[in-house]
This record gives structure tokens, C-alpha cells and sequence, in this order.
């Protein structure tokens, strides 16, 4: 048996930070960068009190853009505009961050085989999750330092050096949270895929339920069921509270623990809810590549569909609401920011199905990921030993990729379209399939600049692909706020898609994204077939 503080356990443990400082590293840098620029555009796009008034009028007033971006407090000063602009958005980066992280370390290392060969030493298997959950807490740590010094330094003058440093603490509680969560579900799941997916159907739950909690008054208190409510409730530039803070430590303590605990509940490279020991032989699909592909990408198209079909609901129910609250104040200048030159239906959808092309975007990385999985656990070694040909097996996993993009646009289109029926949204339904096709270019370019990315530096190629995805959002928000130059806003891949149906779609952008990022996929299925399989 080892203690903890053992030589084995602390060279484990300084091995786990050295894996994932950097990340954590990125994601502070971005956090100080996107609220820096938050308050510098601020104080010089409403430097009259009138202004800013009228600012908070327009958008405080809206249930929808609530709904969206969460709860608004005192957005006449800079504190209360800050917090709106950035707390939901760079806790939900860092979480996703922490997620990947945490199984990452610990379920992908026992994919690859590599937990083997470490518990053949003198670490025991609790140990070694013990060790791990310490290198990841000493990462979150520097993280943490980062934004708070970081924080301090480029907002103390505006915000006060005192919140500025909460502001920091409480953009690091969601990300604590998830690694919790990730060192849970990489005990509960039998593969790293899986282990991830589950995380993020959490997250995705509790950002619902934050969602339908700010929808509505009558329901405020549905944000006591979600981390993500009780950051809004922690309101740490406007109104701090140190309880919803508390609640996410105590979570993320307690997340550790259980996943310590379901250790000896399970065996190594096996989850607890691995399944039964035997089932019946389901061997539909597996008759070539393309079938296999097929079969692989069944699930993630069920769970994008579900997800932005949802989200596409809550939009068609409180568009019209949204829509007449902007009526009545006096959106145009926010939603000028976005080039939305009315406050109907329209752009209220329109700023909706942005978020509809992030996910699609995001989905597209998760395609890479798989696919780079399959290489580094060696499962396509047992494929390409037989006669089939990398370039077409590529292909087929790339062809279902670009499904499943498709499947996720055309489910946020129904659930809108159907909501809207409900709710008399006003908007057909061509307009808003235009729309959903609208949000699909994007995420083809992610896939392509992935696949390249997977073919020239396999090992770096997730990260990769998400970075382009977390650059071109964070890079959308700062240039809402600042006036970037134009070739700056253009390296962001969401720059190039227009909010439609808000406004008509951009389809000669659209068929340049497409064109380019058919044009990087085929350039990596070329070099994928010309280079060695690359191991995790």
C-alpha cells in the first residue's frame, strides 16, 4: 500500500500538472483578455450615464437575451455589464476545458494501456486516482492564480481590486466543478469517449436548467439545482455572495471523493456501468468502413439532435416575448453589434441560431476527436491491416462527420419551427432551414482544418481543433465589444456566418467555408494515408 505524499504519488501527481498546465494556463490568458476588453469597450461605447441607462433598459427587459446569457444586474455601470458579458461564457470555456482534462489523464491513460504499466510499480489504484486528482487540482490552482493576478492587474482600476480578484475565484468554480464531474464519469464509463459525452450531457443539463431559470420569474429558483445558477447568484462584481461560491467547492470536493471511492468498484480499463458480461451479437453495419463509420456515429447525431432540438424549442417559446420586450426598449445598438437592424422575431432568432452554429462548430471538433481516438487506442490498426485503403476510410468517417453536422443544424430548425407554431414566431419555415443550413459551412471548416490538423500533428490535433473553435468565439465576444480590425475579426471562423435569419445568409461565404474546408479535409486524408499511426 502507498501513502499519499509517496515518491511514487508526487511523481505521478507533478506528471499530471505538467500534462495540463498549459491549458489551464490558455484558458486564464483568455478569461483576462476577453474582460479586459469587455470594460475597455464598455467605458468607450457608453461613456454618457444616458447611454448606459438606456443600455440597461433594452437588455434588462428582455426575458430572451436573459434566457440567453444570463441574469442582468446593474448594467448602467461597468461591474454589472462586465459580470453579464462574461461570467456564463468563460466558466463554460474552463469547464469544458476541465472536462476534457480530467478524462483525459484519467480514462484516456487506461485506454491507451498506460494505467497498466503504473499500477505494475508500487501505486495502488486509488493511489494513482488520488495522485492524478491532486496534479489536476494543482493545475486549476495556477489557473486560478492566473486569473485573479491577471484580473487584478488589467481590472483593478475599473472594477476594484477586491472584486476583480472574486470575479477570478468564481470563473474557476465551474471548472473545479467539472473536474469532479470528469473524475466521475472516467470511473462510471468504459471508455474515454463515453466518459467525456456523459460529461457533457451534465453540463448541457444544468446549462438548461439555468436557461429555464432565468426564462421565467416564477422559476428563479430552479438556479439552486445548477452550478451554472448558482454562479449567477454568486454576482461577484454587482451584489457578491460567498454561498453559491461554497456550494461549488463542496461539490467538486465531493465529486473527488465519489470517484475515489468507485475505484475498487470497478476493474482497470473497465467502468462501473460497463454492461452486462454478455448480450446478444449486434452485427449490423460492421460490412465495411463506411458501415462502421456509420454505426460509431449513430450516438453523438442522437445527442446532437436532442440537445439543439431543445435548445431550439426554448428559442420558438420566448422569441415573441423576447421580441416585444425589445419593442418596447431599445435593443438596436446591441444588436447592431451583431448586424441585426431590427428587434422582431428575427433577430431574436437570429442571435439564437449563433449559438446554434458554435454548437455545430463544436460538434465538428468532437467528430476529430473521434476519430483521432480511434487511431491513438489502436482500434484502426485491426481495420487498416486489411485491404482497405486509409484514403476511404477516412472518407467514410468524414462523410458521417458532415452528417451529423446536418442532422445537429436541422434539429435546432424543427424544435424552433415547432415552438414557433406554437407560439406564433412569425418566421417561416424556409427561412428558418436557411437558417440551419446557414450554421453548417462553419462547422465544415472545423472539420477540415481538423482532419489536416490530424494528419501533420496527430497528437495535437484535438487541441487544435477546439482551440480554432474557443478562438473564433472568444474573438466573436471580444469584437462585440471592441472595435477590432477587420482582419483581425476575420480569423474567426463564426465572423463569416451571418445571423440569419435576422439577416439573409451570406452564401457565397458560406460556399467559400465549404469549399475551404472540403479542400483541408481532402489535403489530410492525402497526408493521413503517407504518414505512420501515431499511438496516444
Amino acid at each position: 500500500m502507498t501513502r499519499w505524499g509517496s515518491r511514487p504519488q508526487r511523481s505521478l501527481a507533478a506528471w499530471t500538472l505538467r500534462r495540463t498546465w498549459r491549458g489551464g494556463a490558455a484558458i486564464a490568458a483568455a478569461g483576462v483578455v476577453v474582460t479586459v476588453t469587455a470594460v475597455v469597450g464598455y467605458v468607450a461605447a457608453y461613456p454618457d450615464p444616458a447611454d448606459r441607462l438606456t443600455l440597461a433598459s433594452s437588455i434588462g427587459a428582455n426575458p430572451g437575451l436573459t434566457a440567453l446569457f444570463g441574469e442582468t444586474r446593474a448594467l448602467e455601470t461597468v461591474a454589472g455589464f462586465t459580470e453579464w458579458r462574461v461570467v456564463l461564457i468563460l466558466a463554460l470555456v474552463g469547464g469544458v476545458w476541465a472536462l476534457f482534462a480530467a478524462t483525459r489523464v484519467l480514462r484516456g491513460d487506461e485506454d491507451a494501456g498506460r494505467t497498466e504499466v503504473l499500477l505494475a510499480g508500487p501505486v495502488t489504484r486509488s493511489g494513482a486516482v488520488r495522485a492524478v486528482l491532486g496534479g489536476l487540482a494543482a493545475a486549476l490552482g495556477l489557473m486560478t492564480a492566473g486569473l485573479v493576478v491577471g484580473l487584478v492587474i488589467g481590472t483593478g482600476g475599473d472594477l476594484g481590486a477586491g472584486r476583480a480578484a472574486l470575479l477570478g475565484l468564481t470563473l474557476a468554480a465551474l471548472p473545479a466543478v467539472m473536474l469532479g464531474v470528469g473524475a466521475v464519469t472516467s470511473q462510471v464509463a468504459a471508455t474515454r469517449r463515453r466518459a467525456t459525452a456523459t460529461g457533457a450531457a451534465v453540463l448541457g443539463l444544468w446549462y438548461v436548467l439555468r436557461v429555464v431559470a432565468d426564462s421565467s420569474l416564477d422559476v428563479r429558483w430552479v438556479r439552486w439545482t445548477t452550478p451554472l445558477g448558482w454562479l449567477e447568484l454568486a454576482a461577484p462584481l454587482t451584489a457578491p455572495k460567498t454561498l453559491p461560491l461554497l456550494l461549488c467547492v463542496a461539490l467538486a470536493l465531493g465529486l473527488g471523493l465519489l470517484a475515489v471511492l468507485l475505484v475498487p468498484r470497478r476493474d482497470v480499463g473497465a467502468g462501473v456501468l460497463a454492461g452486462r458480461d454478455s448480450a446478444r451479437a449486434r452485427t449490423g453495419l460492421l460490412g465495411g468502413p463506411l458501415g462502421l463509420a456509420v454505426r460509431l456515429g449513430r450516438g453523438p447525431a442522437a445527442s446532437w439532435a436532442l440537445g439543439l432540438g431543445l435548445f431550439g424549442l426554448l428559442v420558438g417559446l420566448v422569441a415573441r416575448t423576447a421580441a416585444d420586450a425589445m419593442a418596447e426598449s431599445t435593443g438596436e445598438e446591441l444588436l447592431g453589434q451583431l448586424g441585426i437592424g431590427d428587434t422582431g422575431t428575427r433577430a431574436y432568432t437570429g442571435v439564437s441560431f449563433v449559438f446554434v452554429t458554435l454548437a455545430v462548430a463544436v460538434a465538428a471538433a468532437g467528430q476529430v476527436t473521434a476519430t483521432r481516438e480511434e487511431e491513438a487506442s489502436g482500434r484502426v490498426d485491426n481495420l487498416l491491416v486489411r485491404p482497405v485503403d486509409r484514403v476511404r476510410w477516412m472518407a467514410g468517417r468524414l462523410l458521417v462527420a458532415a452528417a451529423v453536422l446536418v442532422v445537429a443544424a436541422a434539429a435546432a430548425v424543427v424544435g424552433t419551427w415547432v415552438a414557433g407554431r406554437v407560439g406564433s414566431l412569425g418566421i417561416g419555415a424556409w427561412d428558418l432551414a436557411e437558417a440551419g443550413a446557414n450554421a453548417v459551412p462553419a462547422g465544415v471548416f472545423v472539420l477540415g482544418a481538423g482532419t489536416l490538423a490530424h494528419a501533420v500533428v496527430p497528437r495535437a490535433a484535438v487541441v487544435l481543433t477546439y482551440g480554432l473553435v474557443t478562438w473564433s468565439f472568444l474573438l466573436e465576444i471580444v469584437g462585440a465589444a471592441v472595435d477590432l480590425p477587420s482582419w483581425l475579426l476575420g480569423l474567426s471562423v463564426l465572423h463569416h456566418v451571418t445571423p440569419a435569419p435576422a439577416v439573409d445568409p451570406d452564401w457565397r461565404a458560406a460556399a467559400v467555408l465549404t469549399l475551404l474546408g472540403g479542400g483541408l479535409a481532402l489535403s489530410g486524408s492525402l497526408l493521413f494515408r503517407g504518414r505512420d499511426l501515431v499511438s496516444a
